[in-house]
């Protein structure tokens, strides 16, 4: 059997890059929504800064990382940072350039949505987000919740997602005596990263803000390992994993006389990178390319129209284009495979939220999506040239009662679609009406001892890509349904003394999932189907410390665990019948211990992952061993030449781990990062 293990004599590559950008468009700066936005003015500067969602209170299971604990975390990449929550599997092709992708208490990446400064991210031809192409520089928080949230004020799409993962941008920030910030940054390392980055903040007006940032990240990603063949060892090297992307985006923050606020967005992102193939014994499969072009421009509206009644309106076009090339295994004249894929969308929401009596609160969130997909596919004249258009409502009702310390919320989302393959071809409708449940109890007034329940079905559409593609495609699947429950228990106080915060969560799980889509071989050509049933049982746990060694010097401690049974249920006479579902672990865990001193600060961080297998039939053959990285950063501030300076030195995986997140992916080894940061 293959194993291999990484070369502990690499070095770190440093490099230089300039950073261009170019983009305008529009945004707001205080935001209705008390549980979302708050102002606040300090000594030099006026900041508007995100306020973090309460994790403890929440009816539903809620867990954050704020940006400036990303930073000390000394976080690589937006799958790291997701890595941090419990309950969360991510699938990473190695490097820096290898895809990832997100799925939630084993649900898969299909049912977890993501929303981009409160506007939901979509990709209908895969049905799943790429969260590698999201930076981090400039996230204000991360947060991630698991069913129903308690925000009525929000789109119906997000409504019928399973999870949702929120990633809030930092919102405009400016001197008193000035009118403009500036905020950049150069990181570089191992592997030939380059990222530098920067943010311009303007003053234009009483109540108007705009803010441009770009960055640029550049890596060569080719890392040394050693294969181990049985008594035969060789030292061989990682190609294909570089990466050159350029992501930029533009805002204008505004808000009108009466309060209302209007934030308009513009995003750029274009990528050029290899695809690291399987490493299995001295074959790597190393010859494919993605090039990805995005860009949407979204408006986020949102007006208190009177004391009872709000509303929030949203606007969004979207267009993606991708060219996927690999050595042609049919041996066509040009030697080469090229997909071409360009995706369309155009989507608007609106929600008006009434509270008549203090006690009672109603929502109506009202969704249209239309999706359109061309590519250049030839040959099948079942799927060639097909362009497939889709529309999609979302129409989501909700009411949420509270009296005293007892909340409840209860909602109904009907998801009806209009797929039509081509002009000759008939359409295909689809209705599904999804209910939701959810509880918040706090037996204590004086006590922040909150108990939660939650029932939610959700309602998963074929992609683009599982009714159309290739020959792979199958124009009869069934849509994927998956039913959540989970009961828990939160708890938080604060002390004061030598330990000044303690935090912790409790929350049990179980997912049903039933026709589940997935690929089924067969002797000839292999076709999406419907096929499984999955039952999912599991227990998440996290807690936070805060300890006070003196005035100067505190100690932060964070942690959490996921236990996970997936078992599938499809077949009694089957070999896997029962066995874990492939690709996921029944242990995962994370924690950071932080040191905070006038000196800078020191941040431990790890993360473990149990074992896997990458077939549903959980035998030797298939077992992927599991892992722990540890990372270890170092974070200094000070003010020099009026202007506020940091310097962060970074060392993932300390230990110089050898793992695989996807079998015969190696991962990179112990690996280096400096970042230089300025704000003025």
């Amino acid at each position: 059997m293959k194993k291999y293990t990484f070369d502990r004599s690499r070095r770190g590559t440093l490099g230089v890059g300039i950073v261009v950008a170019c983009l305008l468009t529009g945004a707001s700066i205080k935001a209705q929504n008390k549980d979302t936005i708050a102002t606040q003015k300090l000594d030099e500067v006026t900041v508007k800064a995100v306020r973090m969602p309460r994790q403890v209170m929440a009816p539903v299971p809620v867990q954050v990382l704020s940006g400036d604990k990303i930073e000390k975390l000394g976080l690589q990449n937006m799958a790291d940072a997701v890595r941090r929550f419990s309950g969360t599997t991510v699938r990473d092709y190695g490097g820096i350039g290898g895809l990832k992708t997100v799925s939630v208490r084993s649900l898969g990446a299909h049912h977890t949505g993501i929303a981009y400064d409160h506007v939901a991210v979509s990709n209908c031809q895969a049905g799943q987000i790429d969260i590698g192409r999201f930076s981090l520089d400039n996230v204000a928080m991360l947060s991630l919740a698991v069913g129903q949230e308690d925000n009525l004020l929000q789109s119906a799409r997000l409504y019928a997602s399973g999870a949702v993962l929120s990633i809030i941008t930092e919102l405009p920030s400016v001197g008193l005596k000035r009118s403009y910030g500036l905020k950049g940054q150069l990181r570089t390392g191992s592997f030939g990263q380059v990222n530098p980055y920067l943010k311009w903040t303007q003053k234009v007006g009483a109540r108007t803000y705009c803010a441009l940032d770009a960055d640029v990240m550049r890596a060569d990603g080719t890392y040394p390992f050693t294969l181990v063949n049985g008594k035969r060892v060789t030292t061989e090297k990682r190609y294909n994993s570089d990466i050159v992307a350029w992501h930029s985006e533009a805002n204008v923050y505004h808000t009108f006389k009466d309060q209302a606020t209007l934030n308009v967005k513009a995003y750029y992102f274009n990528s050029e990178r290899g695809l690291p193939g399987s490493v299995i014994y001295y074959v790597e499969g190393n010859d494919e390319r993605l090039r990805d072009e995005n860009f949407f421009v979204q408006s986020y509206y949102e007006k208190r129209l009177s004391d009872k009644v709000q509303m929030q309106a949203q606007l969004k076009y979207n267009y993606s284009w991708n060219r996927y090339e690999k050595k042609d295994i049919n041996g066509n004249a040009d030697g080469k495979q090229i997909d071409v894929n360009r995706q369309q969308e155009y989507y608007g929401s609106s929600t008006v939220l009434y509270k008549p009596f203090g006690w009672l609160t109603c929502s109506l969130a009202q969704d249209v999506a239309v999706n359109t997909l061309t590519n250049n596919y030839t040959g099948d004249t079942n799927n060639a040239n097909i362009a497939p258009v889709r529309l999609t409502s979302y129409t989501a009702f909700n009411v949420k009662l509270a009296w005293n310390r007892l909340s409840l919320i209860g909602g109904a989302i009907n998801t009806f679609t209009h797929d039509k393959k081509g002009r000759k071809a008939p359409s295909i409708d689809r209705n599904q009406l999804t209910p939701s449940l959810s509880l918040a109890y706090k037996p204590f007034e004086n006590h922040d001892l909150n108990l939660r329940l939650l029932y939610k079905k959700n309602y998963r559409l074929p992609s683009f890509n599982d009714l159309y593609y290739l020959q792979i495609g199958n124009t009869n699947l069934k849509p994927e349904r998956a039913t959540e429950y989970n009961l828990g228990v939160g708890w938080s106080r604060y002390f004061g003394g030598v330990v000044d915060y303690l935090m912790v969560n409790v929350d049990a799980f179980h997912n049903k999932v039933t026709d589940k889509i997935v690929v089924i071989p067969s002797t000839y050509v292999s076709k999406m189907s419907n096929y499984g049933h999955v039952d999912i049982d599991g227990i998440d746990l996290s807690a936070g410390l805060n300890l006070n060694l003196s005035k100067r010097v505190k100690v932060l401690l964070s942690g959490g665990y996921t236990y996970q049974r997936a078992v599938d249920l499809t077949n009694e006479k089957a070999k896997n019948y029962k066995d874990q579902i492939p690709y996921t672990p029944e242990h995962t865990g994370n924690g950071s211990l932080g040191l905070d001193t006038p000196y800078g600060h020191l941040t431990y961080s790890l993360v473990g992952v149990g074992k896997r297998y990458t077939l549903p039939q959980n035998i030797e053959a298939n077992l992927v061993e599991g892992y722990v990285e540890q990372n270890l950063s170092y974070t200094k501030g000070f003010r020099w030449k009026r202007v506020d300076w940091s310097v962060q030195l970074e060392c993932i995986n300390l230990m110089d781990t050898q793992y695989d997140v996807i079998r015969f992916y190696p991962m990179p080894g112990r690996s280096f990062r400096a970042t230089l940061k300025f704000t003025i």
